[in-house]
């Protein structure tokens, strides 16, 4: 029987390890590596647990922020090692903040200064063994699939080929053993057809594979859920937990927070936007757009004029990352964000949410609803400022790239929890410091 250690670990698995290093590393620095005028060292162990637990926390939010723990560049160590210490530092402000607060005096330079280096390298390290190691032990995947979809779904993942490795095909014979197969050939995980009900599932479950059908192993892989794989079967089983009434009421006040202390500290930014539109194209300022909300029903979305005043004098079109009629300051307006300022108001009426799918136009979604009958499962939940779809993808600009966004927004309306909204709204916070739309 052939066994191996299996590294992919999931995202969840290693921010938990980076988040144990961080509160580590200050408990270290502060009992062992300070003086005794140190002020973290004057304070009780309970104490020093809550503040490690907040740089902790500090750290994983603005690693989050700058990308530390994205794959695009996974290979680029010097830009992981940077990254890594940039995270530590602003986590360090967030505890020199929290204790200043509560404890009237300041950390020390030096405890600082070896919290940064000690959790900026160690995490460098951490993160770059993991990755090794997970590159060295792909994942082991058998596809008991029927040969044209097993054709296309391997087709489909040829993006992963670095962290899958697809196994022979299994062919059934009255000697052969399915269990012992995946044994022998150290197979971590079994693409199972829906249809094919005489295989030995729990013979395989016990032996420690996974055993997934189509949809799933695209969830898991990609984090979307291609149309193709949703059926009336696949909504039957929808688990959606942000319509639970207390669910609801915490996803609504914290809408309502967010929002209003958006718009609080945009108003100068919003300002100063309004005042650039008229100096370039006069007014109107704002923008107003009827958009499809919560279960369809439409509602009028505001936003900061960028285009042209006469941009959609031919009727309603798609919106393209390259768009003539977007003005010199609605580029920059776009891909800042802050054209989207205005909806927080939206947020603040109930008719949108802070994270959710975007909503799209009634008049452009008719010829996608007869192409992608599943479009409206979108509107299981409200429509988002920012979404899923959003930070994984493109500009929606023809039915192809609906689809495709589609694909992510199932995702999100399969998994929407209060850690997903974070881990949204961080990577939002990422594409504006990067100043990517």
């Amino acid at each position: 029987m052939k066994t191996q250690e299996h590294w992919n670990l999931s995202r969840l698995v290693k921010v938990a390890i980076c988040q144990i290093i961080a509160m580590v590393v200050c408990i270290i620095v502060v009992c062992f590596y300070s003086p005794q005028s140190e002020t973290l060292l004057q304070v009780s162990k309970e104490r020093l647990f809550i503040y490690s637990f907040i740089y902790g926390v500090s750290f994983l939010i603005s690693g989050e922020i700058i990308g530390l723990f994205a794959s695009s560049h996974r290979n680029l160590s010097w830009k992981n090692f940077v990254l890594s210490l940039i995270a530590a530092f602003v986590g360090t402000l967030g505890l020199i903040l929290v204790v200043w607060v509560f404890e009237f005096e300041f950390v020390g330079r030096f405890a600082v200064l070896k919290i940064i280096l000690l959790t900026g390298v160690i995490t460098f390290l951490i993160i770059s063994l993991l990755e090794k190691l997970s590159l060295k032990n792909p994942w082991r995947i058998l596809a008991l699939l029927p040969n044209e979809e097993g054709r296309r779904v391997q087709a489909s993942f040829k993006f992963l080929e670095d962290e899958i490795k697809w196994l022979p095909a299994f062919h059934s014979s009255p000697n052969s053993n399915l269990v012992n197969y995946c044994s022998d050939q150290g197979v971590d995980l079994v693409i199972l057809n829906k249809a094919d009900t005489k295989l030995d599932v729990i013979g395989l479950l016990a032996s420690g594979v996974r055993v997934l059908s189509v949809s799933a192993f695209w969830e898991m892989f990609t984090q979307k859920i291609p149309h193709s794989e949703i059926s009336q079967d696949w909504l039957t089983k929808l688990d959606l937990r942000q319509r639970d009434p207390l669910a609801r009421r915490i996803k609504r006040l914290s809408d309502i927070l967010i929002a209003c202390v958006g718009l609080v500290f945009a108003l100068p930014i919003l300002l100063l936007a309004c005042l650039a539109i008229i100096l370039e194209s006069g007014f109107p300022v704002f923008f107003q757009q009827t958009r499809s909300g919560y279960l369809g029903r439409p509602y009028v979305l505001y936003k900061l004029r960028t285009m042209k005043q006469d941009a959609e004098k031919n009727g309603a079109e798609w919106a393209m990352k390259v768009d003539s009629r977007v003005t010199w300051v609605g580029k920059f307006l776009r891909k800042t964000r802050i054209d989207e300022i205005p909806q927080f108001w939206n947020v603040i009426k109930g008719e949108m949410s802070i994270v959710g799918p975007r909503p799209e136009r009634p008049e452009l979604e008719k010829k996608i609803i007869q192409e992608l009958p599943f479009w409206n499962c979108r509107y299981l939940l409200k429509p988002g400022l920012t979404g899923w779809a959003q930070i994984k993808y493109q500009y929606a600009s023809d039915l192809d790239t609906s689809e495709e966004k589609l694909a992510y927004d199932l995702f999100y309306v399969k998994n929407a929890s209060f850690f997903l909204d974070m881990e949204i709204i961080l990577s939002t916070l990422r594409s504006l410091t990067q100043g990517s739309r």
